[in-house]
C-alpha cells in the first residue's frame, strides 16, 4: 500500500495529537490530586478515557509501524 506524502503526513499527525491527547488526559489524573497524594486514575472519568485514548493510540502506532514496514522508497 503506497500512501502520498500528504496522506502519510496527515496520518501521522492524527497519531501525534492523539498521543497529546493521551497524555494530557493521563497528566491531569496523575497531577489533579496534587499537593496530596491522591492519583485519580481509578476514577471513571479518567479511566475511561484513557482506556479509550490508549487503545487507539496503541491501534495507530501499530499502523504506523505496518505502514512503513509496507511503503517502499524508491
Amino acid at each position: 500500500m503506497r500512501l502520498s506524502e500528504k496522506q502519510t503526513n496527515v496520518f501521522l499527525f492524527v497519531v501525534q495529537g492523539l498521543g497529546a491527547i493521551f497524555v494530557g488526559v493521563f497528566l491531569a489524573a496523575y497531577l489533579g490530586g496534587l499537593p496530596s497524594t491522591v492519583v485519580f486514575h481509578s476514577e471513571p472519568a479518567f479511566r475511561i478515557p484513557l482506556s479509550i485514548f490508549g487503545v487507539v493510540l496503541l491501534v495507530m502506532v501499530l499502523a504506523a509501524v505496518v505502514l512503513a514496514g509496507l511503503s517502499k522508497k524508491d
